[in-house]
């Protein structure tokens, strides 16, 4: 994180070479000068990153549900498995995906309609009930993420969502619960690093290494357009590492 964080106070040029000083990223990266030279560079990290498990991981069906396109899936290949870790995972994944999808579709003051075609499925919150929730008091919603039933615990998703919550609904911005729920999602994937056997280290080093692309995309983007580092640091989020 160190890195990241030395990388917003810097130049566009001191954090491009940072990156490669610090061998995240090859020396290509020091040419990038546009966006679209930036996209370009970090869709083929992506794809280098998904050849390199794709010779880790003997189950193609695993492969398969890597980029995340249907959340439902993803659980049922994690859970045919037995990977308790990976399958709570993906499920948390679907309950940060409806919270922030409510949310944004509730403060617009959007149909219902367009909430239920954007749910995700699979998550330990039922869709149902974002759908009960959405006419009512926004009180009814944060009283729910207070008590959410994971199996034989009770998970409290307002402890570190209200403050992100709170400025999304008074300001308009979604950026503090952004970075909440990319470090939560972190969080979840940590206990991986610390099991010897199993595909669970291989996959979450894959969702970590998206995780960093998203971050060099954000600060490298943000000096291209030239952007103050105080919204950078305000999106800065954990990494695995």
């Amino acid at each position: 994180k160190e890195v990241f964080e030395e990388a917003v106070q810097t130049s566009l040029d001191e954090a491009l070479r940072l990156f490669v000083e610090s061998n995240l990223y090859g020396e290509e990266l020091l040419k990038v000068n546009s966006s679209g030279a930036l996209e370009e560079l970090l869709n083929k990290e992506k794809e280098t990153i998904k050849k390199l498990i794709s010779g880790l991981i003997i189950d193609k069906e695993i492969l398969g549900v890597l980029d995340l396109d249907d959340l439902a899936a993803a659980k049922a290949v994690f859970q045919s498995y037995r990977s308790a870790l990976l399958r709570d995972y993906i499920m948390h994944l679907a309950d940060m995906h409806n919270i922030k999808t409510f949310l944004r579709l509730y403060i617009l003051k959007e149909p219902v309609e367009l909430l239920k075609a954007k749910l995700a499925e699979g998550g330990f919150i039922d869709a149902g009930i974002f759908i009960r929730l959405y006419d009512q008091d926004l009180s009814f919603f944060l009283s729910q993420l207070e008590h959410v039933h994971k199996r034989y615990e009770i998970i409290n998703y307002s402890l570190f969502l209200s403050e992100g919550i709170r400025r999304a609904e008074k300001e308009n911005s979604f950026v503090t619960l952004e970075k909440t729920v990319n470090d939560f999602l972190i969080e979840i994937l940590l206990p991986a690093k610390y099991l010897s056997f199993g595909f669970e280290p291989v996959v979450a080093y894959y969702f970590a290494k998206l995780n960093e692309i998203n971050l060099i995309r954000m600060i490298i983007l943000s000096k291209l357009n030239n952007l103050p580092d105080t919204i950078m640091k305000e999106r800065l989020s954990n990494v695995y590492a």
